[in-house]
């Protein structure tokens, strides 16, 4: 199985390069857009697995870029990483499409945790191959 594809969308550029790197380690696909417009002409261009997306971004913010994808993509999983810890900033996350919010500041651990349950809630994740054992009669 191919590697899946992640579109990470996030404007600052260290954090994006973290993000990026670690997930390359974790043997994902990684493409990069710095802001809105770009990740959404990337998202078009299709095989994307799963979205991370910042909320305050250049252009077009991640609720408004979300809500864009879901008019042409009601599956693929998304999930916002951002520094809006609101209730209210939540909710308009679900509500504009979102699958997950991730608070800033985060560990890596658990970004890796909810990307692994995004993809597998979606039916993306790798499964490992199955090896049939027989002994006797019993497989």
């Amino acid at each position: 199985m191919d590697k899946q594809k992640i579109l990470l969308v996030e404007d600052e550029p260290f954090l994006a390069k973290v993000i990026e790197d670690s997930l390359i380690q974790k043997n994902y696909h990684v493409q990069y857009a710095n802001d809105g417009k770009k990740g959404y002409n990337l998202f078009l261009n299709g095989g994307i697995d799963l979205l991370i997306l910042d909320v305050m971004l250049p252009n077009v913010d991640g609720f408004t870029l979300a809500k864009q994808i879901r008019k042409v993509d009601k599956h693929t999983p998304i999930l916002f990483l951002t520094a809006k810890t609101a209730t209210t900033d939540l909710i308009e996350g679900y509500n504009s499409g979102g699958n997950d919010y991730l608070k800033k500041p985060f560990s890596l651990d658990e970004l890796f945790l909810r990307v692994e349950q995004l993809l597998r809630r979606n039916g993306k994740m790798q499964s490992t191959e199955l090896t049939e054992i027989t002994i006797g009669e019993y497989q």
